[in-house]
């Protein structure tokens, strides 16, 4: 199988971003990935037909590196046009930091972060700054509005790879592969929702609870206490050592009750377990002190 040149690589992607608003398609990319994947399971991330072909958990990671590469190349251009911007391989990024043992989900927030910063950064930059440019290693110069349009073919290109990688997994397991919003519960008073006590906590120590496949014991830090709360979230990780330092939202005011043994002190507040999705932290936007109530 023949390789792509440098020009016949850019000029590809570049055709793919063609007639499209650069930024709107990297605001996009993101949320489109999450909603592709909300389904999966870790097998369904990391499968794919062949040792050749990335799978999604392999893209994501990649896509992840590449906007860390791209926004510090964006930040080299604005500091000092002209400077040179080296290039890297992505399938020894790919080998070398082990993309096939990677967490798409967590890959998935990384992209999300940084694209989020970069988004924010390229929405404030002049015309001028915008046409200033570096000098690629291997495609020459580029500007800072080449690599949106760069980029944003490059979005459409993954995302189409995973797109196809969906189709073929959920055909062989015959399933929809798409989320569908549940609808909407019936109406509440503001007080009964007054009465839960929802606090940010962070989790210092998170354990296995044995003879289970999803539960473990969290430690997690309010400030003024410590209280450990079970919670199903094994399956969704690919270790629970993933999950310690992270901050998430609990209910504190439960009854307190013994599961398999092990005292919970309130619950954990996620995000897709009651539609039958791998469950996410429900996080603030920024580290915030733990302790603090929502509402």
């Amino acid at each position: 199988m023949a390789t792509e040149t440098f020009e016949q690589y850019s000029a590809r992607l570049l055709s793919l971003s063609a007639g499209k608003d650069g930024l709107t398609v990297l605001a996009t990319t993101a949320p489109r990935i999450g909603t592709l994947i909300a389904r999966c399971t870790p097998d369904d991330l990391r499968w794919t037909t062949s040792p050749s072909r990335w799978s999604i958990a392999q893209i994501v990671a990649h896509l992840a590196d590449a906007e860390i590469v791209g926004a510090y190349r964006i930040r080299l251009i604005l500091a000092a046009p002209g400077t040179p911007l080296q290039a890297f391989d992505q399938n020894e990024w790919a080998r070398t930091q082990h993309y096939e043992n990677r967490d798409a989900r967590a890959s998935l927030a990384l992209f999300a972060r940084v694209r989020s910063a970069q988004l924010q950064l390229l929405r404030e930059l002049t015309d001028e700054e915008l046409d200033r440019s570096g000098m690629h290693a291997e495609r020459g110069n580029e500007s800072i509005r080449h690599l949106v349009a760069l980029y944003a073919g490059h979005d459409l290109n993954h995302l189409a790879q995973i797109e196809r990688l969906r189709v073929e997994r959920d055909s062989a397991a015959a399933r929809s592969p798409e989320f569908a919003a549940a609808p909407v519960k019936a109406e509440i008073d503001a007080t009964t929702l007054d009465k839960l006590d929802v606090r940010v906590g962070t989790i210092r120590a998170a354990d296995p609870i044995p003879a289970t496949d999803r539960l473990a014991v969290l430690t997690v830090d309010f400030g003024d206490r410590t209280r450990s709360i079970v919670a199903g979230i094994r399956t969704e990780r690919s270790s629970l050592a993933s999950v310690i330092g992270a901050q998430a939202l609990f209910v504190l005011n439960l009854a307190p009750k013994t599961i398999r043994g092990h005292l919970s002190e309130g619950m954990l507040f996620d995000v897709g377990f009651a539609d039958g999705l791998q469950a996410a932290f429900a996080q603030p936007e920024w580290p915030m002190p733990d302790g603090v109530r929502v509402g």
